[in-house]
This record gives structure tokens, sequence and C-alpha cells, in this order.
């Protein structure tokens, strides 16, 4: 399910938007089951971590897991965004980018949107800087913080929903389209499709939905504040998509060099 199939048109050019006519191979550089460590270890250690902790040791997970600003799942709600931010803003700096206006687009709205995640989790920067939220500001946020999302509940729900239902198609349904259907990882817009490596993200996105709603219909307390495990693991997708999106970049750069030096 995670590496293409070798025999599969090996003559034929790598999907690219810029490249209207095929047929075509699917990317070699995906992520097979060698790297197995990151894409799969990485969700199911903290899928683990989040459960064991708030089983077994809720007063450690109530202290230094879940804390707003400054717990292990709120840190990383900043950083992991921002990760992914860094590798899309470098990839905007590729000259190979700028020939292609959909992709360059594509990745500067994702830049964009992983800046804002990462700032808008963390109020840009008073969850670590401890700064007083201005009166006027204060007034009309619903956690008096210096941010947008409890201003503005369309900057909050709409994009969060967008990006669970990108999860959803593109984490779980594409990946299995893929696996009955191959020609989905061989046309001209599979760069843009969440490798089958993202799957264990997304079935943590899922896992913990799941306990979220079985909360709010069973009142049972699986896990306290399950809303923060679905984060980490939208932000875990939103940055393993990005790795393997700039790897894709990259085998196409390497095939572009092949062809002008042939």
């Amino acid at each position: 399910m995670l590496k293409p199939n070798p025999e599969a048109v090996p003559e034929a050019p790598l999907p690219d938007p810029k490249r209207a006519k095929g047929p075509y191979r699917p990317f070699s550089c995906d992520p097979g089951w060698d790297e197995a460590w990151w894409w799969l270890g990485i969700p199911v250690a903290m899928a683990a971590f989040i459960l064991a902790s708030a089983g077994f040791a809720p007063d450690f997970y109530m202290q230094w897991v879940l804390p707003e600003g400054y717990g292990f799942l709120e840190v990383g709600h900043f950083l992991v965004p921002l990760a992914a931010a860094i590798i899309a803003l470098r990839l905007l700096f590729k000259p190979f980018m700028r020939g292609r206006p959909v992709t360059f687009a594509f990745v500067l709205f994702a830049a964009v949107a992983c800046i804002y995640i990462a700032g808008e989790e963390h109020s840009w920067g008073q969850h670590f800087f401890y700064w007083n939220t201005p009166e006027y500001w204060a007034a009309v946020n619903r956690q008096a913080e210096t941010n947008l999302h409890n201003v503005y509940t369309w900057l909050n729900h709409q994009p969060r929903a967008v990006l669970q239902a990108g999860i959803f198609i593109g984490g779980l349904l594409v990946p299995l389209a893929a696996w009955f259907f191959p020609f989905v990882r061989r046309n001209r817009w599979s760069l843009f499709l969440p490798a089958a490596a993202l799957v264990p993200a997304a079935l943590g996105w899922l896992f913990f939905r799941g306990v979220s709603q079985w909360n709010k219909v069973y009142g049972e307390t699986l896990v306290q504040r399950p809303s923060e495990s679905v984060e980490t693991f939208m932000y875990l997708f939103l940055l393993f998509y990005m790795i393997v999106f700039a790897r894709r970049i990259a085998e196409l750069e390497g095939e572009a060099r092949v062809s002008s030096n042939g």
C-alpha cells in the first residue's frame, strides 16, 4: 500500500500539474515501511502517551499534558504547525515553484494557514510572554486573549471544518481509493493527494473525534478535553503532508535535471 508499483510505466514522467499529458508514474519518494518509525511510530506513540497518562496518571495529565499555554499538547500545537509552515516557506523560494503558479499558490496558502494556526494556538505569543490583553480586545474576545478565533466564529469553526474534511477525504478515502484503483496515484494532480503514510495520523484524528463524541453522548470521560488530542493529530497530519509534499517536489526537480541533461 505504501510503495508504488515498480512495474507501473517506468518510462512515464512523474505527475506534474504543469504537464497536461500522461501517462504518469507514481512518486517513488513516498514513505514506505522502512520509514514507519515516523509516519506510524509517532502517531501510535502519541496516542499511547495520551491514553496512558490520562488513564493511569490523571494528575500528571492535568498538570503537564493538558494545561493551556505550557502543556505538552499545547506546546505541540504551536511547534508542529510552525514546522509545517517553515517547510512550506522554504518551498516558495525554489525556482521550480515559480514556473508552476497553481502549485506556488497552493504552497503559499499552506504556509499562511500553518502560520495562522501556530499563532492563534498561542495567541501570537501571549501564552509564552504573558502580556495583558488590551481592554478593548478583551471586551470582544470570549477568552480575553489576543487572538482572532475567539472573536469571530467563522475564523475558528469554518477553517477547522475544512481541515477536518480534508483529513477525512485525503487521509482516509484517497488512500483507500488508491488501494483499489492505482491510477489515483498516476494522474496530473497526484502531487497534491496525501500519501498512504498519512493514514495513521488521520486514524488518530478520527479516534479522538470518536472519544469526544463518546464523552458527549454517554457522559463518560475517557480523556479530559479530547478536543486537544484531536488538534494534535490534525496538526501532525499537516506536518506529515508538507514533509511528503516537499519530497515530491524534490523528486520532480531531480526528474527535470535529468531531462535537461539528457
